[in-house]
């Protein structure tokens, strides 16, 4: 055989190494797409790594991509349940993804975890940080907040007008249009205080430097959690709002508050 020949015989061999790489991972990430792998999926992709001669190195560089493709399966309708954990959890075992790989998959899984917990009357538990509790309370959410407040931001003269004499008659006239001159106020939100908010087993706290507040879950009319923060509604006052400093899970707090009140 003549170089040519031997050239080409090698340069096909690559070839056809690189396609079958190509279908293997194709195939793994098909048998990963309903977020688990069954015992005859993995004897499959088993005996197609064999045929392929697929060594520990290649299935690596595509173990990753497969386990991403089981995760999005099991998050895909917004909730993570209990079994799916155990099986995209057997899923990362099998495939050999290392935690290292999959930062941000693990960070939704021990979301989802607490969530569960929660629903389940599981509370986190927060340090209270010399918020003083009444007798058997317990905190379970503190973070650092800031209190708004609509206040007037300014102020401004709006100049009148002299009007204008309209003549109806001889010797008789009237003035139309004339204003008198008035103080405008122009208000907005701003900052108030700084401080601490606490979800305590008995009422919604917050605790500043020059400002407090605590308002128990029956003297609540409502609340809203946002992005940001949380506005809160009760019985007498004005609505108090807070903007958190630090960050907070939205979703979290929302279900927290309210198995909270049902307890």
């Amino acid at each position: 055989m003549n170089m040519i020949s031997k050239l080409t015989t090698k340069i096909g061999a690559v070839k056809q190494d690189l396609s079958n790489k190509k279908d293997f991972k194709q195939r793994l990430i098909e048998v990963c797409s309903d977020g688990k792998i069954t015992e005859a999926e993995l004897e499959l992709i088993n005996n197609l790594a064999e045929e392929y001669n697929i060594e520990e190195e290649d299935f690596k560089k595509v173990n990753s991509a497969a386990y991403d493709a089981a995760f999005k399966a099991i998050i895909s309708d917004g909730v993570i349940t209990e079994q799916e954990e155990l099986d995209i959890i057997e899923t990362q075992q099998t495939l050999m993804v290392t935690d290292q790989q999959i930062p941000k998959q693990l960070a939704v899984l021990r979301k989802h975890q607490e969530l569960r917990n929660i629903q389940k009357g599981i509370l986190p538990s927060a340090n209270s940080f010399g918020l003083i509790l009444k007798g058997d309370e317990q905190v379970h959410f503190r973070a650092r907040a800031n209190l708004l407040e609509e206040r007037v931001i300014s102020r401004k003269y709006q100049g009148g007008s002299s009007g204008v004499n309209i003549r109806v008659a001889k010797g008789v006239s009237f003035k139309v249009g004339q204003q008198k001159g008035r103080s405008v106020s122009e208000k907005g939100i701003i900052t108030v205080d700084e401080g601490d908010f606490y979800v305590t087993s008995k009422r919604l706290v917050y605790k500043g430097g020059k400002k407090n507040f605590s308002l128990t879950f029956a003297q609540l009319v409502g609340y809203e959690v946002f992005k940001g923060g949380i506005d809160i509604s009760a019985n007498k006052g004005n609505t108090k709002m807070l903007k958190f400093t630090e960050t907070f899970d939205p979703d979290m707090l929302e279900l927290l508050i309210s198995v909270a009140i049902t307890r």
